[in-house]
């Protein structure tokens, strides 16, 4: 809110035009009183013109104390003196034609007061919404500049940390005197990194996906989800078992693999079964392909699943809201489907459905054959 001392310069434009108006209707009006010697008739002229007068003081004063920034007060007092313009010239031009056609024109004064006052109160509620509606709009620019600068400055610095511990990683895990243990934990490290490197190389097409700017293309959803596969296995102590088709490309983006993998992670975070299994399958459809993700953790309560994946926090549900959000900007679907896991009447199952993509090479048409599941394995 803008906190200047005293009235700014447009709402006590607004609020001046107003006390003239109401002055002069009560000047008029109480001198046809006297011509007239009636009170009625010249009281409701008064009201009729003289009220609105009223409330565009008002409207200075209001417009004054909104919180809107001085020059959008500006935009709103221009918009409400220039009705005050408009509507007097309009409706003095009609009365300047009755003159020239020589006819009686009964008190054009109070016709002209009545098409100010409406016309400046007219103007001030049109102008108000349209300052409005611009300070918002430039509001959220800048706040969009912002954040895209942030992303910029965050995506810049975490490259170049990862930059040295992927350095000092492939360091630890080449040197001679280095135990296996200690050079196995390096090759973790540097994995993660080169994973971590490909999320901050898709974190600005996320941006666009949830802004809805990005564009699409055919992005292999077989592919994404055997990479996925694997990582978590070597990073966890879970099974996972796959049954893809040899390709499915869907219309998607880079950020796939972040639906991808917040699904998998979603599994086996909250998986507290002894034995952690995870189940992926890809099924091709004619309009669409179909990711599937069981596992045998504890399940998740009917009631609880619409909250899972549309509001959930960071520690129950996130996985499923981002990856929610991201299959609805591609035009998808994500549910928790009914019955249990993987082989028990617990568990969860994850179905998303994706558009299926028309490479236009033909290489995808009617291709029904599975690649082998990858061994399962335990990490």
């Amino acid at each position: 809110m803008d906190t200047e001392r005293g009235w700014g310069a447009g709402p006590l434009a607004v609020a001046a035009v107003g006390s003239v108006l109401a002055a002069t209707a009560l000047v008029h009006h109480g001198s046809e009183v006297a011509t007239l010697e009636s009170v009625p008739g010249p009281l409701l002229a008064l009201l009729i013109d003289g009220v609105p007068a009223v409330g565009l003081v008002y409207a200075g004063y209001r417009l004054e104390h909104t919180d809107l920034d001085a020059e959008y007060r500006w935009v709103a007092a221009v918009w409400s003196l220039g009705g005050v313009v408009v509507f007097t010239t309009a409706v003095g031009l009609t009365i300047a034609v009755r003159f020239l056609e020589d006819r009686a024109v009964s008190e054009p004064a109070f016709t002209l007061l009545v098409a100010a006052a409406f016309g400046g109160l007219a103007g001030i509620v049109a102008g108000y919404y349209r300052a409005r509606a611009v300070a918002d709009a430039t509001r959220a620019e800048r706040a969009s500049d912002a954040l895209a600068f942030v992303n910029g400055l965050v995506r810049h610095d975490l490259r170049n940390d990862m930059q040295v511990i992927r350095a000092y990683a492939g360091e630890i895990e080449d040197a001679d005197a280095a135990d296996d243990g200690v050079a196995e934990h390096a090759a973790v490290v540097r994995e993660k990194t080169d994973e971590a490197f490909e999320r901050i190389h898709t974190a600005g097409s996320l941006a666009k996906t949830v802004a809805g700017e990005a564009d699409y293309e055919p992005v292999d959803l077989a592919a994404v989800v055997d990479e996925a596969a694997a990582s978590i296995e070597a990073a966890t102590a879970a099974t996972v078992a796959t049954d893809l088709p040899e390709r499915a490309p869907v219309v998607a983006n880079a950020g796939l693999r972040s639906v991808v993998d917040n699904l998998v992670e979603n599994a086996v975070e909250h998986n507290d079964s002894d034995d952690p299994r995870v189940t992926l399958a890809v099924e091709r459809g004619a309009d669409a392909v179909t990711l599937t993700v069981s596992d045998n953790g504890p399940g998740i309560p009917s009631e609880d699943r619409p909250s899972a994946y549309r509001h959930g926090d960071e520690t129950a549900g996130g996985g499923l809201r981002i990856a929610a959000t991201l299959v609805e900007r591609y035009g998808g679907d994500l549910r928790i489907a009914d019955g249990g896991g993987i082989g028990t009447d617990d568990g969860a199952t994850v179905v998303v459905e994706l558009p299926r993509a028309d490479t236009g090479d033909g290489s995808d048409d009617g291709a029904d054959g599975s690649r082998p599941d990858r061994p399962a394995v335990s990490g």
